[in-house]
């Protein structure tokens, strides 16, 4: 809760340049997690990728599209050590049909309202993707 209650300043939008016909659907402050560290930056919710923008470093950038995505789910933080701040009580999870796992963290609320979002998205590119002749 803020103590002077001011309205949060939106989110810029990416400083990359999107292909024709992506959108910006949704955005939020977030931390991707990698082991024992946490990257922060924007997350923001594409008509077709989750898309990662860190504040600072060479990789900046981290993108996931909807049709690589096996599983989206709610999971614990992993390697959550005794102690943790208990907004790391749970993490967005996504699964890869590579079997990479990517994990980030922001509000539970907002975490909650993504999740079926995502989940739809996904199911739907890869429902698309399964009808599409191979090249």
């Amino acid at each position: 809760m803020p103590l002077f209650r001011r309205s949060a300043k939106p989110l810029p939008p990416p400083s990359m340049d999107l292909p024709a016909g992506e959108e910006v659907e949704r955005g939020v402050r977030a931390a991707l997690l990698q082991g024992k560290t946490a990257l922060e930056g924007t997350l923001f919710l594409t008509n077709r990728r989750l898309l990662f923008e860190a504040k600072t470093g060479d990789a900046r950038w981290l993108s996931v599209p909807y049709a690589e995505m096996q599983s989206v789910a709610l999971y614990p933080c992993p390697g959550a050590t005794m102690g943790m701040p208990s907004s790391r009580q749970q993490c967005l999870f996504v699964e890869t049909v590579k079997a990479e796992q990517v994990w980030f963290d922001f509000g539970t609320k907002e975490e909650r309202e993504w999740l079926p979002l995502v989940q739809e998205r996904a199911a739907a590119a890869r429902a698309l993707a399964g009808d599409q002749p191979e090249s």
